[in-house]
């Protein structure tokens, strides 16, 4: 059975369909998880402590925060904290990886 027959729609609509199909796909691309990313020429990376990242980001470039228990661990928190440097959005998530131990970063998502 062809595509035109299963979905129900006329042979001019088919291109109109598959473009929009694209575009979805598109947009959702746009946002994901990353392993680093550089600021200023710095790199931010999964496993920086808190003060390393505090370093490199002002705290005016800090959008939000929440915090949270973490759910992996019942001694620590889960930092949430939404970032915006010149126009590029990013959250990065901390956690205490070992305890006693400092905030690290668990990981990164970029916009």
């Amino acid at each position: 059975m062809n595509l035109r027959r299963r979905i129900g729609c006329q042979k001019r609509f088919l291109p109109l369909l598959i473009a929009t199909i694209t575009l979805c796909v598109s947009v959702v691309c746009f946002a994901g998880e990353v392993n680093s990313l550089k600021v200023r020429g710095k790199t931010i990376r999964i496993g920086d402590t808190a003060d390393q990242v505090f370093a490199v980001l002002k705290k005016s470039e800090m959008v939000n925060q929440t915090v949270e228990k973490d759910p992996n661990n019942p001694n620590s928190l889960l930092v949430v904290k939404n970032y915006e440097v010149k126009g590029k959005k990013f959250t990065i998530y901390f956690a205490r990886v070992q305890e006693p131990g400092p905030y690290k970063i668990i990981k990164i998502i970029e916009e």
